[in-house]
């Protein structure tokens, strides 16, 4: 069994609004299940964790302190386990080892980032896995805003999944290995051969120790019958057995390569939490431009109305200017 952590990171206050939809089932969750939606519940923190954020970012700058354009403002952590960790047992059992298991998480991010920078860290019990959100301000030790000091170095995300598997090792979770070459075709191929029914039956036993009717020859000779009779018994019960030997082996190498299988499984999801991030950001930018383009045709309507404001005042500046203009000023002019 595996401890599983995936990182996704915030830049602007609008993808954390989005995901805080997701937190509390504001959209539609496919995997989610509505009947156990009651289930879920905040572990620590605050539930509008968006709006603390912001808060928290305006106090920042409030006090001197600049934002860069592409700085993080909040970093994401997706927390869980392989899921027979949380199925093992019964009912007792498995609600103390969640319970143990969440306090441990909590305690493993504010190792890593700090009571007071955690925003928010949700209990989802109502898809398949049990799993925790973990929302942070990466402050670092000299109270700035700076992702980088925690994941900018290239090796970074290997060392949180050390630090975490270390971190839940008492649980009996294990860090995960380093990529897979594992494929779907191999495992499905892996899954039908280990489910096909056991060679070595009963039956097949008794026929391959079943002795053969001896001749004249072997009843004259009965040492040399016994003798040949154990060669050949020996043999077709090594070649029953054989099979079961390989069936043992390769079901080992099943459940390696479906370990193997899971790991890329989990990979390709935190491949599918960055590009959902990338999304959002570009959505975000998307519509900071739209609105820039909205203001800008606004400001051409209200420069044309300003121009035809500004040419109406100059001709009923003129016709007052004739009107009353001295009689002798008049005659000059004609």
């Amino acid at each position: 069994m595996h401890s599983i952590i995936r990182m996704k990171k915030h830049k602007s206050i609008a993808s954390l609004k989005s995901r805080e939809n997701h937190t509390y089932r504001k959209r539609e969750t496919p995997n989610a299940d509505p009947a156990k939606l009651h289930r879920n519940k905040l572990l620590f923190g605050q539930e509008n964790y968006s709006a603390v954020a912001e808060n928290f970012l305006q106090e920042y700058q409030s006090a001197g302190n600049k934002i860069r354009k592409d700085a993080v403002m909040a970093v994401e952590f997706l927390l869980t386990a392989s899921p027979e960790f949380f199925d093992e047992g019964p009912k007792n059992e498995r609600d103390e080892r969640l319970k143990k298991w969440c306090e441990a998480q909590i305690e493993f991010v504010k190792k890593e980032h700090g009571e007071k920078n955690i925003l928010c860290m949700y209990l989802h019990l109502d898809e398949k896995t049990p799993h925790i959100e973990a929302y942070v301000v990466p402050m670092d030790g000299k109270g700035k805003l700076n992702c980088k000091s925690f994941y900018g170095a290239r090796n970074a995300l290997n060392q949180l999944q050390t630090r975490y598997a270390t971190h839940n090792k008492d649980f009996g979770l294990e860090r995960g290995a380093k990529g897979s070459r594992a494929t779907h075709q191999q495992v499905q191929k892996f899954y039908d051969q280990i489910q096909q029914p056991a060679k070595v039956s009963n039956e097949n036993l008794q026929k391959a120790v079943k002795l053969e009717a001896p001749t004249m020859k072997h009843i004259l000779q009965p040492e040399i019958y016994l003798k040949e009779q154990e060669a050949k018994i020996t043999a077709k019960v090594a070649r029953l057995f054989a099979s079961t030997v390989y069936e043992n082996k390769l079901i080992q190498k099943a459940k390696s390569i479906l370990r193997e299988w899971k790991r890329a499984e989990d990979a390709a999801k935190k491949m599918q939490y960055k590009l959902e991030s990338e999304k959002e950001a570009l959505l975000d930018k998307l519509n900071r431009q739209t609105k820039a383009v909205q203001a800008l045709d606004q400001l051409q309507i209200d420069n044309k109305d300003l121009q035809k404001n500004l040419s109406n005042a100059l001709i009923e500046n003129k016709l007052l200017k004739d009107k009353y203009l001295p009689d002798h000023e008049k005659k000059l002019k004609m």
